[in-house]
């Protein structure tokens, strides 16, 4: 199943084959924490590689296989920190602190793809978390220090579609993405839960059409989301084909929105950050919070 995965959103890699760091440079006591991990050199989209992706392709275009040098550097990293909690260590080392206003969009390789798309959205303390090819159990893995570390006031939580490709399948999702939520919640972060966007079409696995299975999962994210006074923001209707699919021009590969495909999602992202940051309690020089209210 990790090939399988691989084979499909990991096609987004740009790999860069580096040898594995020097047995006699390894730390000879485990770590004990997750800053004291020796990170492999991380493999990350390259600028070629997520062009692909993002600039708009006829519908729809079969992706360059990643290359052997670029598949033995992903395993090797993979092997070392399957989680990807060492994918953004310095740029999380290097963030100023939090704004009260700072948010955090976290996912696999729709988000990460989100910020080159449409940069302008991820300004003024909008942050991307986005890791390729991960599952919500690695997101999971990685909430407290790519999110809740930062002291974020809103995360966006958006994962689900790597899920069908693991060896559970979607057995888990809706357990990993109440546990984030959860997470989220315990340190006074809004969360909204961002919809899977459509794919009815994998390339490497034609036999494998996920269509239902994230209408499934979206119709339990909008009723989670209302049951638990969450922010749902649907990505999912305004890219939908009529088949379940990503309409034509949206998308180069059918499963990754392309610039054109982020175009529609964009003011929903907005419009679903300014409804969160607006549930953000008042200062108690503004009353004393009782329940989501404010009492004076």
């Amino acid at each position: 199943m990790r090939s399988r995965a691989i084979a499909l959103l990991g096609l987004s890699w740009a790999l860069a084959a580096s040898p594995l760091p020097a047995q006699e440079n390894r730390p000879r006591t485990p770590p004990q924490s997750v800053n004291e991990m020796t990170c492999p050199p991380l493999p990350v989209v390259s600028p070629e590689r997520m062009n692909l992706i993002v600039e708009p392709k006829p519908h729809i275009t079969k992706t360059p296989p990643a290359s052997e040098a670029d598949r033995a550097s992903y395993m090797r990293w993979s092997t070392m920190d399957p989680y990807g909690v060492c994918r953004y260590r310095d740029e999380n080392r290097a963030l100023p602190p939090a704004t009260g206003h700072r948010v955090i969009f976290i996912g696999d390789s729709i988000t990460e793809a989100w910020r080159p798309s449409v940069p302008d959205l991820f300004t003024g303390d909008v942050l991307n978390r986005g890791v390729s090819g991960q599952t919500t159990t690695q997101m999971l893995a990685r909430f407290r220090t790519d999110v809740i570390d930062l002291h974020p006031a809103v995360v966006q939580i958006m994962g689900g579609m790597n899920d069908i490709h693991s060896a559970s399948g979607m057995a888990l999702t809706r357990s990993n993405i109440a546990s984030m939520v959860e997470l989220a919640r315990a340190h006074g972060i809004i969360v909204i839960l961002g919809a899977i966007t459509p794919s009815n079409f994998f390339q490497g696995s034609p036999d494998l059409a996920p269509g239902p299975q994230i209408v499934r999962l979206n119709r339990w994210l909008q009723e989670y989301a209302a049951k638990n006074d969450l922010i749902f923001a649907d990505y999912h209707g305004p890219l939908q084909n009529g088949t379940l699919g990503i309409r034509d021009g949206l998308s180069n590969d059918g499963l990754h929105p392309n610039r054109n495909g982020f175009e529609p999602l964009t003011p929903l992202a907005r419009k679903a950050i300014a409804r969160a940051l607006s549930k953000r309690p008042r200062p108690l020089g503004h009353g004393i919070q009782f329940r989501g209210a404010v009492r004076r």
